[in-house]
């Protein structure tokens, strides 16, 4: 277990004592953040004003992320109590306390992420990081396989359904499960290489296929 070292109670003599705060693993966390240049990509893209915010939307973002991967399961209220035991400012920034990540704070984060587009954002980011990590997509595979099932669903628009509204709109069609008289959810996966370096075993098995 790390631990980082700030200045807490004081003795009777008024010398401060340092305050022990547990760091474990966040530390990674937030150095990989910082190093994929994730913050400054999501503060780029969506606008605030810096003079009127304690929290930008990135330092949230960092937050909610440390706050995942430290205390699962937990509402979003108690963030700020989770943050107590950690050195706040040193895995989010200067001047950061737990008092500021309250609901209100992270919540407006998630919404202005909403009102920005998360799919969009999220296609950027990743990019960027694979930028910065030096990966490369050679070769990729799509996969799709459909599910039947039972139940109510809107189908107003019928067979020629629209997807302006962002809403997904159920339809009969082909079944891998020999039901097209049901309604057919479609998943699809894609995946490709890992990185565009490759050991001497992966490159000779490659030339022999």
């Amino acid at each position: 277990m790390s631990q980082s070292k700030e200045v807490g109670e004081t003795e009777p003599d008024g010398e401060e004592l340092p305050k022990s705060k547990v760091l474990d693993h966040l530390g990674l966390v937030a150095g990989m953040f910082e190093e994929l240049e994730i913050g400054d990509r999501i503060d780029e893209h969506i606008a605030q004003d810096f003079d009127e915010r304690e929290i930008s939307v990135d330092q949230a973002v960092k937050a909610l992320v440390l706050n995942g991967f430290g205390f699962v399961q937990q509402r979003l209220y108690l963030t700020p109590q989770f943050f107590e035991r950690v050195p706040t400012e040193r895995l989010i920034g200067e001047g950061v306390q737990p008092k500021h990540l309250n609901e209100g704070v992270l919540g407006r984060a998630l919404d202005d992420l909403y009102e920005y587009g998360v799919t969009e954002l999220f296609r950027d980011l990743a990019a960027h990081a694979a930028k910065k990590l030096g990966l490369t997509s050679r070769f990729a595979h799509l996969d799709a396989t459909s599910f039947s099932f039972h139940g109510e669903y809107d189908s107003e628009t019928g067979s020629t359904g629209s997807s302006e509204d962002g809403v997904i709109r159920i339809q009969q069609g082909y079944s891998r499960d020999h039901r097209p008289d049901l309604g057919q959810v479609v998943l699809d996966m894609g995946a490709q290489a890992e990185s565009r370096d490759s050991s001497p075993d992966e490159a000779a098995f490659r030339q022999r296929r």
